[in-house]
C-alpha cells in the first residue's frame, strides 16, 4: 500500500487539441474533463474557419514549431535554391476552450439584442 501512495500520479489535464490551417497551427486547451467534447469541436470548427476567430488576442500561452516551406516561385530564390525546403521556426497560440466559449456566449448575447432592437417589417399589430 505505501507503494501505491509514493507512485507518481499520471497528469492529464491540462489537455491540448491541436489543429493547424495551412502552415499556421494552434491548441484548443481543455482545462477539465467537462471541456473535452468542446475543444474537440472547436478545434476542428477554428481549422475551417479560421479567419472567423482572433486566436491571437484570446491566447494565453504560445508555443514553437518548425515548418519546412518550400516553393518553387522565382521571388522566393533569394531565400533557398529553388525546390530545397526551408525550415521556419514559428509561433501559435494556446487558447483555453473557456475563453472561446465565453467569447461565442458574448456574440450571441450582442445578437439577441440587437435583434430585438430592430422591428419586424410587415408584421401587423392588432
Amino acid at each position: 500500500m505505501t507503494l501505491f501512495n509514493r507512485r507518481k500520479r499520471q497528469r492529464t489535464f491540462p489537455l491540448d487539441f491541436y489543429g493547424e490551417e495551412g502552415s499556421w497551427r494552434f491548441i484548443i486547451r481543455a482545462e477539465k474533463p467537462s471541456e473535452v467534447l468542446d475543444a474537440m469541436y472547436w478545434r476542428a470548427y477554428i481549422s475551417c474557419h479560421r479567419k472567423d476567430f482572433d486566436l491571437l488576442h484570446m491566447a494565453t500561452d504560445k508555443f514553437n514549431y518548425k515548418y519546412n516551406y518550400s516553393s518553387a516561385e522565382a521571388s522566393d530564390l533569394h531565400y533557398a535554391t529553388a525546390g530545397a525546403p526551408l525550415r521556419v521556426n514559428m509561433m501559435g497560440p494556446i487558447v483555453p476552450i473557456s475563453a472561446i466559449l465565453a467569447k461565442i456566449h458574448e456574440q450571441s448575447e450582442q445578437d439577441e439584442v440587437s435583434s430585438d432592437s430592430i422591428p419586424v417589417i410587415g408584421t401587423a399589430h392588432s
